[in-house]
């Protein structure tokens, strides 16, 4: 969901599963694990906003990747709310969209984030035009000096989706692995269906570099979900550091009913810039 760290994921009319009342997503029925608090990082005076980071060109037309600016967030939340929930396959299996309150909550996060100033927008390339979201990547830095603290809830959905991600995202010392004291992440990468196999998922995820270069950080890391998204990433140059099974994850008390006839398994995954 971290790519808290969530994530292009390219229905399944089934109940949503709860976990068993002792599994470790519903202790106390608030408690899922701890979460990193973050310290707040600024985007640097002098990077113009927006930045175009880049530029390429489609069957249907030129595309910029640059800042996602104010003007923006409303139609980058819609775009998440549209597709993202529809089809990110924990979000998809746990049918995210019949539970307001967990839907409020990953709503509440991207908002959240978008602050930040440092999200990715694709955009139709024609200034003669008002700006076209096509696809978008939510992104935030988190620093070794972010506390941790416990993260609560009383919505079993919630805790599930943002429980698994963050189970993932928890696997590996980013810091350590790469001895460094912050890094670039996700909490959502989302493609308009229309826009689908031109490449802006992969165009995305390379717009990082450049923007990872002007905030002076060195590796960016994501908890991909879906198999198409860890292909693209793959391509993108992203290597694998952490995997675990949607089986596995379910063992734990994370369950997504029938997301293993969809995509295999959520990784943690990294680029050095």
């Amino acid at each position: 969901m971290n790519d808290i760290k969530f994530l292009t994921h390219l229905l399944c009319l089934r109940p949503c599963s709860i976990p068993r009342d002792d599994s470790p997503v519903t202790r106390g029925w608030t408690t899922v694990t701890n979460t990193r608090i973050k310290m707040p990082f600024t985007r640097p005076p002098h990077l113009t906003l927006p930045t175009t980071w880049r530029r390429f060109t489609t069957d249907r037309g030129p595309l910029r990747i640059q800042d996602l600016t104010e003007d923006l967030w409303e139609q980058a939340v819609d775009l998440l709310t549209a597709y993202f929930m529809k089809d990110e396959p924990p979000c998809r299996f746990i049918e995210i969209h019949k539970h307001p309150t967990a839907v409020a909550e990953l709503q509440k996060l991207w908002r959240s984030t978008l602050k930040d100033n440092l999200s990715l927008a694709c955009v139709v390339d024609n200034d003669d035009l008002p700006p076209r979201i096509v696809g978008l990547n939510v992104l935030t830095v988190v620093c070794k000096e972010d506390k941790e603290e416990p993260f609560q809830t009383e919505d079993k959905v919630w805790a599930q989706l943002f429980g698994a991600v963050d189970l993932v995202s928890h696997s590996v010392d980013i810091f350590s692995q790469y001895n460094v004291d912050k890094y670039l992440t996700a909490y959502g990468l989302v493609v308009d269906p229309e826009w689908r196999g031109r490449n802006v998922g992969k165009e995305l995820l390379l717009a990082r570099i450049p923007l990872c270069k002007a905030l002076g950080v060195k590796v960016t890391a994501t908890v991909f979900t879906a198999g198409a998204s860890q292909a693209v990433a793959k391509k993108a140059g992203f290597e694998d550091l952490f995997e675990i099974t949607y089986e596995e994850l379910a063992k734990k008390g994370f369950v997504f009913p029938g997301i293993e006839k969809d995509t295999k398994s959520s990784k943690m995954m990294a680029m050095v810039i």
